[in-house]
């Protein structure tokens, strides 16, 4: 038997990021053998759909309402998958963003091979850090969108660059089919449009009536797929996006949360939390930029050149985040989960800054010397994203995520509900928690009164007008779930202020009670 040619593996990129996707999968399945794809409420309502998409009931949610709040494509494909395999949604979920994260490594990878090309040792570290990067991971074990979200994203990275060299037509409708697909995963990639438009109106240095017609191409083709489904939308509920509300939250402080995110990516714990070794570091890092070399910032110059789609996808997709949590309270403050998209750009543009900067350096001392040193400091790095992940790894496998965790299997009130599904003929069930009951226990429950005007402060008063008037029904009941914060709901004590609650049963992670209207 042959042995393998490094060498020539290693000058084949395409086998060789296959072969990274191949590992990807596999440490994929593996991570989430035992509890399969972590589910949040995002989560079941994706699975809901899936699975009323696949009984002929339509693109709705568990209790019937139409999708409208998040766009189609992901649970149309968790439907698709589902029903090829003969599996359940929440089976296929697993299983369907392991094959996703396994492209992500895989065109993640052609990034890297491409802007890395005359550093093939960096291209491997940089390979590595796709594969163990914890936010990548994260979003990949929950049966979210966002990972093929972020499929779409390196693929239109890799269009838009292809167009920014060549200004070639097929290019651009490759690139503008990816960033109109990426709208039907998450409303987000409309910051992808916007995006584009940019590549053609910024960077295209063609004549302005090129311009003109590549700009009306790209808006045509990535902009038809979100326009009809925003019509649909319409047409059903009166509005695009569904109920949205201002947010709470400041844009100082939703830089907080940007600034945090960013720096946990980055920043090992054991520096970030001692304020000392963090200004030494930050101190250190700032005499090396000051005192590097003129020529070495004139290098960097020159690499950024050919890497501008992805300087200005970061930079637009980060400003449109920041305004639309600002003004939207349906959105969490930023998160890992929301900058995801941007991980694989931005930390590909930090190692090719880094690779520029050592270049004068290479003229002065030995090559080998300085890339040696750009490896070794890069690969020492590298350790920190590798034990965190290493760290989510052995949480999920021991415990599983959310609604698959080890502790919602276990609920003694899912347990109950399960033995008891008689109960949904015996009242009507309210909760403070319908995605669990449906998913867990195969309920379809109201959820209880919510707080008045959330999530600005509650008024007293306002909650005392809902007394006589909840619940309607004669004969009601309350499941409780102690494990569930849900501030924009009336909390036990608000609600017995609205209501007579009895107690029926009682658990370690909830009740369950009898509703009478006062």
């Amino acid at each position: 038997m042959k042995s393998i040619d490094l060498k020539k593996l290693i000058n084949k990129p395409k086998l060789l990021t296959a072969l990274f996707a191949l590992v990807g999968f596999a440490f994929m399945m593996l991570s989430t053998q035992n509890y399969g794809a972590g589910l949040s409420p995002d989560s079941v309502e994706y699975i809901a759909v899936a699975r009323n998409i696949n009984s002929g009931a339509g693109l709705v949610f568990h209790d019937g309402t139409p999708l409208i709040v998040r766009p189609p494509l992901y649970p149309a494909l968790l439907a698709l998958t589902s029903n090829i395999f003969e599996m359940d949604p929440v089976t296929i979920a697993n299983i369907l963003n392991a094959f996703i994260f396994s492209l992500i490594v895989f065109f993640g990878g052609q990034l890297v091979f491409k802007y890395l090309s005359s550093f093939t040792a960096l291209g491997l570290i940089g390979m590595l850090i796709i594969l163990v990067s914890t936010p990548l991971f994260k979003v990949s074990t929950m049966a979210w969108s966002e990972p093929l979200f972020i499929l779409f994203v390196l693929i239109s990275i890799l269009f838009a660059d292809s167009y920014f060299e060549k200004k070639g037509i097929p290019s651009l409708i490759g690139f503008s089919l990816f960033v109109g697909l990426s709208c039907l995963v998450r409303y987000m990639g409309v910051s992808l449009i916007i995006w584009g438009a940019l590549i053609i109106l910024v960077l295209n240095v063609d004549t302005l009536k090129n311009k003109i017609t590549h700009l009306s191409l790209f808006t045509l083709i990535s902009g038809l797929p979100l326009g009809a489904w925003l019509i649909r939308n319409y047409a059903i509920s009166g509005t695009l996006f569904g109920p949205r509300s201002a947010s709470p939250d400041t844009l100082f402080g939703e830089l907080v949360f940007l600034f945090n995110n960013l720096s946990d990516w980055y920043i090992p714990g054991v520096i970030a939390d001692h304020r000392s070794l963090l200004i030494l570091v930050s101190v250190t890092v700032g005499v090396f930029l000051g005192l590097n070399p003129k020529d070495s910032w004139q290098s960097v110059r020159v690499s950024l050149q050919r890497v501008k789609p992805s300087i200005l996808f970061v930079i637009t997709y980060t400003a449109c985040l920041i305004i639309i949590t600002t003004l939207n309270t349906s959105l969490e403050p930023i998160s890992n989960r929301y900058l995801s998209p941007i991980y694989i750009p931005l930390t590909l543009l930090l190692v090719i800054v880094a690779h520029a900067l050592a270049e004068p350096y290479r003229r002065r001392f030995s090559i080998i010397t300085v890339n040696s040193f750009l490896i070794i400091g890069i690969a020492i790095w590298l350790a920190y994203p590798l034990h965190s992940t290493f760290l989510e790894v052995v949480n999920i496998t021991q415990n599983g995520q959310r609604y698959s965790s080890k502790a919602w299997l276990e609920s003694e009130t899912i347990h109950y509900l399960l033995q008891n599904q008689s109960l949904e003929s015996e009242c009507t069930i309210y909760t403070n928690d319908p995605f669990a009951s449906y998913i867990l226990a195969h309920l379809i429950i109201t959820t209880s009164p919510a707080k008045p005007q959330y999530p600005f402060p509650e008024n007293e008063n306002e909650i005392s007008t809902l007394r006589g008037s909840w619940p309607e029904e004669s004969r009601a009941c309350l499941v409780w779930f102690d494990v569930t914060n849900r501030p924009d709901l009336l909390n036990i004590d608000e609600l017995k202020t609205v209501a007579n609650l009895a107690p029926i049963m009682y658990f370690d992670d909830g009740g369950i009670y009898s509703v009478v209207s006062k």
